[in-house]
């Protein structure tokens, strides 16, 4: 799973953007303040950071740099309200993006994923203006993100799980996300795909396997439609690209 280490001392914000990213399947490590912000930098694999420019103990630009010195590759998007200069500045110290608030949940999971190099060619089509808040939503999606490889995992079933009516999980699922659940469970498929195709050697019909789908060519052709690419051509890419120069920029392609 991809993690994000999101900093920010508005605890509603904070709250708000971890439920959009564990709603989009990714991992969220919250932190309010840059000393503890920090310290989890130290302590735990990160693939993003997501930082606001206003915290009680560092200035925003302050822990830009500071997350630079300690560990550079990692991609930082700064946020905050609308400034030219504050902007600016991030771009001079190596932010990866710099989005003004407040955002939208859209945008935020577009742009983590547009600067993790694995996820660049997955096409994000959620809603623009939801924030996943829904509680029964949340459990949904946080219960295909844990059990995609489940061939089995069925709406109906999901929905007895979670003492609702399958009609009901379907109604909010398209309401709160936008898509419906064999949408989500597809995404959370070809998430896990990408990662095993860019992380191991397994062939095209085990990673399928791995993954939930009962059919190597339903999985290759829910991965092209997803992807825009076939996995096969995914993975030659992404073996280029880790070995390519001018990686860093080619991992910042924004998403079509």
């Amino acid at each position: 799973m991809i993690s994000v280490l999101v900093v920010d001392a508005d605890d509603d914000a904070l709250r708000t953007i971890g439920e959009i990213l564990h709603s989009a399947g990714l991992g969220a490590v919250l932190a309010s303040t840059g000393l503890h912000a920090l310290t989890l930098y130290r302590q735990v694999p990160v693939d993003v950071v997501v930082v606001d420019l206003r915290l009680s103990d560092f200035a925003g630009i302050e822990m830009l740099r500071a997350f630079r010195d300690e560990r550079s590759g990692v991609p930082v998007i700064v946020t905050g309200v609308a400034s030219p200069g504050a902007a600016i500045e991030a771009g001079r110290l190596g932010a990866a993006e710099y989005l003004e608030k407040p955002l939208r949940a859209d945008q935020l999971i577009g742009a983590v994923l547009s600067h993790v190099p694995m996820m660049r060619h997955l096409r994000w089509s959620g809603p623009s203006e939801s924030s996943w808040t829904h509680p029964q939503v949340l459990h949904a999606v946080k219960a295909i993100d844990g059990r995609y490889w489940d061939a089995e995992l069925s709406v109906r079933s999901l929905a007895r799980e979670l003492g609702l009516s399958t009609e009901h999980l379907c109604r909010v699922l398209k309401r709160q996300t936008g898509g419906t659940f064999v949408t989500l469970l597809r995404r959370a498929r070809i998430r896990a795909a990408c990662r095993l195709l860019t992380t191991t050697t397994l062939c095209m019909k085990e990673i399928a396997a791995h993954v939930g789908f009962t059919s190597p060519n339903r999985f290759a052709r829910d991965f092209k439609k997803l992807c825009g690419v076939t996995p096969s051509v995914y993975r030659i890419d992404a073996m280029r690209s880790s070995i390519s120069p001018d990686n860093s920029e080619r991992a910042g392609v924004s998403e079509s």
